[in-house]
């Protein structure tokens, strides 16, 4: 990849500043005078922008992906075509876990017929998770800063940081997929969060 080291150091503080100011809208500022669905696609867009990878790629959310979302009741039904809070905190809920889990095992986590008081009390216990795992994304970030510099043997042995990373942060978000994936059952095509959890 040929992509120097302080190159590699100015990237990952970018990251770092960014995740570290980063903050999922609260509910009480999320919008619920009624939204259409172009202003929605925009907001969500707005709201999780680090989960963006380019212009030229698919966006975190598109009209057909709501739609879609609605026909399957992964979500509540808009009301005369305006999607108000619960629509948008559900929609944040499943962009930002989507590229991790299943819409079925966000469904299993967070099910569409909570009432609007469980959805709120979700909801922010979801932001303050967030906050949490942005924590430890910018301690692993700073910790990844360290190893670019001081590890001669991986440096060597990938060419250069930028493989480096790549695959560590990789290794990283498969290990948590497997983890995520050991933890729901799977009865009728259907994933559950089992009471007692084993691990074989």
């Amino acid at each position: 990849m040929d992509i120097d080291e302080k190159t590699i150091d100015r990237w990952l503080s970018y990251w770092k500043a960014y995740i570290g100011n980063y903050a999922l809208p609260s509910w009480d500022t999320i919008p619920d005078f009624g939204l259409y669905m172009e202003q929605v696609v925009t907001y969500i867009r707005n709201s999780l922008k680090y989960l963006e990878r380019s212009p030229e790629e698919d966006s975190v959310i598109t009209a057909s992906a709501i739609n879609n979302y609605v026909r399957k009741k992964f979500m509540p039904q808009p009301v005369k075509k305006r999607y108000y809070r619960t629509h948008l905190a559900y929609l944040l809920i499943l962009c930002a876990l989507k590229p991790s889990l299943s819409i079925s095992e966000i469904q299993a986590i967070v099910p569409m017929d909570i009432s609007e008081d469980d959805l709120h009390s979700f909801y922010e216990a979801f932001i303050q998770q967030h906050k949490r795992a942005a924590d430890f994304f910018i301690n692993r970030v700073e910790r990844l800063k360290k190893l670019v510099v001081r590890d001669e043997f991986l440096g060597n042995a990938f060419q250069d940081p930028a493989t480096e990373i790549i695959v560590d942060v990789a290794l990283i978000s498969s290990f948590t997929k497997a983890l995520s994936d050991k933890m729901f059952v799977i009865e009728d095509g259907v994933p559950t969060i089992p009471d007692n959890l084993v691990i074989e």
